[in-house]
């Protein structure tokens, strides 16, 4: 089972409804046959010759022009003063599924069922949270880019098949996106257990975002500078060259840290890396560091409302 750790932290279109003038042509009336009069010793005169009254068409009224209204636009939010904190809650999960009554506790800690994963999703929608991704965050804190109001990560670790058949489906159900750290060895390991390449390019190609999460799962607290450079390193490249673009995001396998292996990361080029604890403040001088809310087997809607911001 594989744990964590964690620390810190429109179009607007104006329809324009067309003004429609319609001309009613109106004809004139054919003169009446005229019946000369017999009169005594008086030559008859021939009618006069019908002149027709010309007539002035008359054009309908034009109407108004009405401008469709205005969707209500989404309103964003803007960074604050470097350093201040902004409440952007990340949620932690890994296994999707059904346990047994008699589940470890372990297992439990780690995993939340798919009807708990859905009921959260549609929680999350109801409160008015909008889905992220870390290249977004990373975008807002570097150069001010906005974000919507309301912002959250969804973080799914380790490549569990259940990422796939689980959250990628209710996800896309519901115009979110989720975030997915794999650790590349694991990609592709064959088995039912475990995601494959085409399963995470289906998934990068439609929105998701992927994320590093080293070669092995190591913890790089606990091997030698030039493997734990080696993994970072590495385990980026390989997942930029099956994705074919640029990733920006790291979680520390373990939730393992030290300020040198926060230094590494940034060195091998992640915008933003995530731990296991706690809590949903983030800040600009710690995007290396961003703390996560954990979700476990049996947690309520209450008890998820109580770990988000007001």
């Amino acid at each position: 089972m594989l744990k964590f750790l964690r620390l810190l932290p429109f179009v607007v279109s104006f329809g324009l409804l067309s003004s429609a003038c319609s001309i009613q042509a109106v004809k004139g009336v054919p003169p009446p046959t005229a019946e000369p009069l017999q009169v005594s010793r008086v030559e008859p005169s021939p009618a006069p010759a019908h002149t027709p009254t010309a007539v002035v068409p008359s054009r309908t009224p034009t109407r108004a022009a009405t401008a469709t209204p205005l969707p209500t636009p989404t309103p964003f939010i803007t960074p604050p003063p470097p350093g201040a904190p902004v409440s952007i809650p990340i949620l932690m999960y890994h296994h999707l599924k059904t346990l047994a009554p008699n589940a470890s506790e372990t297992l439990r800690t780690w995993t939340v069922s798919p009807e708990q994963f859905t009921a959260q999703l549609d929680y999350l929608q109801t409160r008015g949270f909008h889905t992220i991704t870390f290249r977004q965050l990373a975008e807002f804190f570097e150069r001010g880019a906005p974000l919507p109001t309301q912002p959250l990560i969804l973080t799914f670790d380790d490549a569990w098949i259940d990422a796939y058949t689980v959250a990628f489906p209710e996800l896309r159900k519901r115009g979110m996106v989720g975030v997915f750290f794999v650790p590349t060895q694991y990609v592709d390991a064959g088995g039912e257990l475990l995601m494959n390449w085409e399963q995470v390019l289906e998934m990068d190609r439609a929105g998701m975002e992927f994320g590093g999460h080293t070669i092995s799962h190591a913890d790089l607290t606990k091997t030698n500078l030039v493997e734990a450079r080696r993994q970072l390193v590495q385990g980026k490249a390989i997942t930029e060259e099956k994705l074919g673009h640029p990733i920006v995001a790291l979680s520390y396998p373990f939730g393992a840290f030290n300020p040198q292996i926060v230094a590494e990361a940034g060195a091998a080029g992640y915008r933003a890396a995530v731990i296991l604890c706690c809590g949903y403040k983030q800040q600009s001088d710690l995007l290396l560091m961003l703390p996560r809310i954990r979700i476990s087997y049996g947690d309520t809607l209450d008890e998820l409302a109580k770990r988000l911001p007001e």
